[in-house]
């Protein structure tokens, strides 16, 4: 296994200074199943720290944080959006729509549906925080095909919602009334009960990644950089046979198969001469900045409780922040005692503050939490981080793009991308699309 970089983890990455444990990238992620396999593959179950689900999360609106809604109740007493759009929201399984032919875009999508006020200030915070993504370029097909597929077989998202959540619930009871019971006992459902478990280790999400490198041991070189991927050629029989690997400083290797597990931008470089086809699709896949400020204050320092999970920002709010998550309310362990540890995502806005320096960075950024959180001083630690090309976007076209990628990869046997950006962007989803490779690795050794 070769590793471009001196460390394994891309993004998953834990800082531990001073004992503060700042986090680069996801701050309290899910673990679905997938992810849990891999867990207990490692002997990590004793690492694992739950984050509560229900924990609360605000969302800013005119300098103001709000709860933000995750039931009906919820929606009737949030102050986030008008009676009219509230309506909008909880009559939508009484109206009936179908998508039209041509993708949307999701703020088309949330538009003809539930107007532009959901759009901005309970939409578009979700999605800056959870994908780092724009509204008006992500696809439905693309990112949430589901819902697509509810509207245009039951009329309706929420009739669509409920129909495939009985479906599954009927499915995993199979004739055992209990679960049905316990479903029918909870008549109210809850966003937030419905989500895989929330977590990560005492230690931060870097755990993951470097209990890895334990497993790994000597099977995996660090600081190699791979310049190029090419089919090999048997010179006897004149035919391909395998793939032939070269590395920056002229070493070569070869392989019976090769997988890719690297940024979909990173990729290209190594396929142009080779599978120019696939590299032109790879090409294609935009990818979002991410800047991250992890600062850590004095207890005295903060007005606020920091009472939940974070806060996130709409951008009709016109801040650099996205969002920002309380670390040491989330989790035991994050911060000295007496101390509070935050971490903020910022927007790239003109590209002004991606270029800007880390100092400046981190001070307009500190200087938005303390307006909006009551800071007094500057803070007593803190970590940046800033990747100009961190997340995929799943923008229109998105879901062609990714049938033209897997048409192109039908030519080149025993060659396999594992990324982020094909099936989804959560641990879940590339850990899953891990193992999927590794599964199809075996067979093809077994055969």
């Amino acid at each position: 296994m070769l590793e471009a970089a001196g460390q394994a983890g891309g993004m998953v990455s834990s800082l531990r200074r001073s004992g503060f444990v700042f986090e680069a990238g996801p701050q309290c992620p899910r673990f679905p199943e997938s992810v849990w396999t891999l867990v207990r593959g490692l002997n990590l179950e004793s690492e694992f720290v739950a984050g509560d689900p229900k924990a609360k999360r605000y969302i800013l609106r005119s300098g103001r944080l709000h709860p933000a809604p995750f039931s009906a109740g919820g929606l009737l007493r949030t102050s986030l959006v008008s009676p009219q759009s509230k309506y909008r929201l909880l009559t939508e399984a009484l109206r009936y729509s179908h998508p039209p032919a041509k993708e949307e875009s999701l703020a088309e999508f949330v538009e003809r549906k539930f107007g532009s006020e959901v759009l901005d200030y309970l939409v578009d915070p979700f999605i800056s925080t959870v994908f780092s993504g724009d509204a008006h370029s992500m696809g439905m097909e693309s990112a949430f095909p589901a819902l697509v597929e509810w509207e245009r077989s039951r009329g309706s998202v929420v009739r669509g919602a409920i129909r495939a959540y009985k479906s599954k619930r009927d499915a995993k009871t199979s004739g055992d009334g209990s679960l049905r019971a316990a479903a029918t006992k909870s008549k109210t459902l809850h966003v937030t009960d419905a989500l895989p478990a929330l977590g990560s280790f005492k230690r931060g999400m870097g755990s993951l990644p470097e209990r890895l490198v334990e497993k790994l041991a000597g099977d995996i070189r660090f600081g190699v950089k791979v310049e190029s991927v090419e089919a090999a050629r048997c010179e006897a029989a004149g035919t391909e046979s395998g793939w032939r690997i070269r590395v920056r400083g002229g070493e070569e290797f070869t392989a019976g198969a090769v997988v890719l597990a690297l940024p979909a931008y990173a990729a290209v470089p190594l396929l142009q001469q080779s599978a120019p086809k696939l590299a032109e699709r790879l090409a294609a896949i935009p990818h979002a900045p991410m800047s991250v400020i992890s600062s850590a204050y004095d207890r005295k320092q903060v007005r606020h409780s920091l009472d939940g999970f974070g806060f996130m920002v709409p951008r009709r709010e016109r801040l650099h922040t996205v969002c920002t998550f309380w670390n040491s309310s989330l989790f035991p362990g994050r911060a000295p005692q007496g101390t509070v540890l935050m971490t903020s995502f910022a927007r790239e806005g003109d590209g002004s503050l991606m270029e800007a320096a880390e100092d400046v960075f981190a001070q307009t950024v500190e200087a938005e939490n303390a307006r909006i959180l009551g800071i007094t001083g500057v803070p007593i630690d803190r970590a940046v981080w800033k990747n100009p090309q961190a997340l995929p976007q799943y923008n229109v076209g998105h879901a062609n793009g990714v049938r033209k990628i897997r048409e192109a990869l039908n030519g080149l046997p025993d060659f396999y991308l594992v990324g982020n950006y094909l099936t989804g962007r959560s641990i879940g989803d590339c850990v899953m699309a891990g193992f999927q490779a590794a599964e199809k690795l075996h067979s093809r050794n077994l055969g």
